[in-house]
């Protein structure tokens, strides 16, 4: 799936830095999935305001429980 965060540089970077993120969802679904960014760019979206987008693709992955 594709997916876009919205942010200040500091913000984006945050997101941009790591390659794994993890969700938290609903009660009767598993406590956290876990999804690789690929793909990544970085857009300037409003080059006045100082406001980026950052779009990737978005894929499930599986993580050992003892990591």
């Amino acid at each position: 799936m594709n997916i876009c965060f919205h942010g200040t540089a500091n913000e984006i970077s945050l997101v941009a830095a790591r390659p794994l993120m993890v969700l938290l969802t609903a009660h009767d679904l598993p406590r956290m999935r876990v999804f690789e960014l690929y793909r990544s760019r970085i857009v300037q979206a409003h080059p006045d305001l100082e406001r980026y987008r950052l779009c990737a693709h978005l894929t499930e992955t599986e993580v050992s429980p003892d990591a």
